[in-house]
């Protein structure tokens, strides 16, 4: 027990400084890197030549990452420059004057697009200020954004949290999966089995987000949950829309697309059902008079008053196209049908036997979204849409001062992982991750369903993201998994879909959400709202997961 607590030191004092000291993760995660390597050093005797060789191969990792967040935030801060974020929010606000409907439109289905496309806490960044200018109390707007960025959030950023969430596992593979020492050949289908099954249970649970997204919002609102009750039939209805496709593409093309191409899938579907009143209820609903709102539901911006329509603002078709054919291109170059990820995957740029030891890690350029179609039609948006070259370079320079924080962040987080798994070795020994994951596969065995996406949740609330809390906790999943003797994917999708839920609790987003819509210091009171929907969701997924199993799927790995 001693041991384990001395290997996860790394990890409690970066929760410790995030949740105790609300630090940044760009100045905690320095800070559990350097315990990683004093305590591999002294208590695992790893030499500086492993110390060093692993934290390059982490900041490897970490750059392949960064291309993504990098091409995603550029993207956006292009089209909002370019009128075309006007342009899509216009196109989404009028087709229903209900707020249960306006809320499943911008908060969800909306939402779950900008959370595919770009991630990284975008989605309430852009739905909550745009639901305030609708005239939604600034309160509402923040949580029910928050909430709603739960079930896409897996496959966000076309997949980063799974494909680069779990790339320090490609290490761990030799390990043997069950007793019997079944092995996963390509390290790529583990990842795609992985988001498959994370998939299932999205389906399973976040179909019903939309029901808990209007029952909060009347609950916030008139103190009942029976106005949003009264729109289950549409709710579910709009569940479905995004999480069937999203599960069918998960299974059949891949994590880079559930969320992005799911949600073109289903805007498109719910709006027309809606505009041909199907599930649609005949007596509208409304937030009551301005006079009757709470102290806490609106702060320094005032709803109505938005700026959704300021400034330039393009056709619609336009305005969605860049996105358009960003989805389109992953996807001609993912299908097998198409062949060209081997073209894709041709040329590779890395580093290996790093110093002489067994890490190594390298960069996939044209296979890696952030480079194409990212940058890429970040390249063609100003033709597109008419935007200026001195306001395209604003926007170059704004997304590197927005990913510089990441960056330190990422590249200390990796390094400490791949300190912590590769720990053991040179001298042949258990590493810290895998002496943490037998402790706490001797505490929790079989129950372990229900423990996995809590740490999944943990991950995400200490670190600010689903990717964070899958660099994280992921080898530690994995390894637990491995000592218990249950199967790894479910675990790893427990993983996935508890960061996925965290992210609606998680600082790092509650903050940026507030402070989009003027309601600075009112984060314990959205995290209170927020704690248990998180809670249940990731619980949920864990009984389901232990269902599924035990009664449907017991050959899984």
């Amino acid at each position: 027990m001693i041991l384990a607590i001395v290997a996860a030191l790394p990890i409690l004092i970066v929760g410790i400084l995030m949740i105790g000291y609300m630090w940044p993760s760009s100045k905690a995660m320095p800070v559990g890197w350097l315990t990683a390597v004093v305590i591999a050093a002294i208590g695992w005797k790893m030499p500086v030549q492993w110390l060093a060789a692993a934290t390059i191969g982490g900041i490897i990792n970490a750059f392949s990452i960064l291309l993504i967040v990098f091409g995603a935030l550029l993207i956006l801060q292009l089209m909002k420059k370019s009128g075309g974020i006007n342009g899509i929010s216009h196109s989404m606000t009028s087709v229903s004057t209900d707020r249960r409907v306006q809320v499943i439109i911008i908060a969800w289905l909306m939402g779950a697009f900008f959370e595919g496309a770009a991630g990284f806490g975008t989605p309430a960044a852009v739905g909550a200020p745009l639901m305030v200018g609708m005239g939604f109390p600034p309160l509402v707007a923040v949580v029910a954004a928050l909430v709603a960025d739960s079930t896409p959030v897996t496959f966000g950023a076309v997949g980063v949290p799974i494909w680069g969430g779990f790339a320090a596992l490609r290490s761990m593979i030799g390990l043997p999966i069950l007793s019997n020492g079944t092995q996963i050949a390509e390290f790529v289908d583990f990842l795609e089995r992985t988001g498959a099954f994370a998939g299932l249970l999205h389906f399973l649970v976040g179909s019903f987000v939309p029901l808990v997204i209007v029952m909060m919002m009347t609950k916030i609102t008139e103190g009942s949950v029976r106005k949003g009750l009264k729109v289950w039939p549409l709710a579910l209805f709009g569940g479905l829309c995004f999480t069937i496709p999203k599960v069918l593409i998960a299974n059949f093309v891949g994590p880079e697309l559930p969320s992005l191409l799911g949600s073109l899938i289903a805007l498109p579907v719910f709006i027309f059902a809606v505009s041909k009143g199907f599930l649609v209820p005949q007596e509208k609903w409304d937030f009551p008079p301005r006079e009757q709102w709470g102290e806490d539901w609106e702060g320094e911006i005032i709803a109505g008053q938005g700026d959704e329509t300021a400034g330039k603002r393009i056709n619609t078709f336009k305005a969605w196209l860049p996105y358009i054919l960003i989805g389109l291109i992953l996807l001609v170059g993912r299908l097998e049908v198409f062949n060209l990820t081997p073209i894709l995957k041709s040329w590779t740029i890395g580093w290996y036997n790093i110093f002489g030891t067994s890490i190594g890690r390298g960069v996939t350029p044209f296979y890696n979204p952030g480079i194409f179609p990212f940058i890429f039609i970040a390249l063609i948006i100003p033709a597109l849409h008419g935007l200026k070259g001195g306001k395209a370079m604003e926007a170059w320079k704004d997304t590197f001062k927005m990913i510089k924080p990441a960056s330190i962040a990422l590249f200390f987080a990796l390094g400490m992982v791949y300190i912590m798994m590769n720990s053991g070795a040179l001298a042949d020994t258990d590493s810290m991750l895998i002496v943490m994951a037998k402790e706490a596969a001797g505490i929790a065995g079989s129950f372990w369903y229900l423990v996995a996406p809590l740490v999944g949740i943990l991950g995400a609330f200490i670190s600010g993201s689903n990717t964070a809390s899958n660099i994280m906790f992921g080898p530690f999943q994995y390894g637990t998994a491995v000592q218990a003797g249950i199967p790894i994917i479910p675990t790893l999708s427990l993983q996935a879909l508890g960061g996925a839920a965290g992210n609606m609790i998680c600082i790092h987003n509650v903050v940026a959400a507030l402070t989009t819509v003027g309601l600075i210091g009112k984060e314990g009171l959205v995290i209170r709202k927020n704690l248990l929907v998180s809670l249940l969701y990731g619980f949920m997924a864990g009984i389901l997961a232990w269902l599924l199993v035990a009664f449907v799927m017991p050959n899984i790995f």
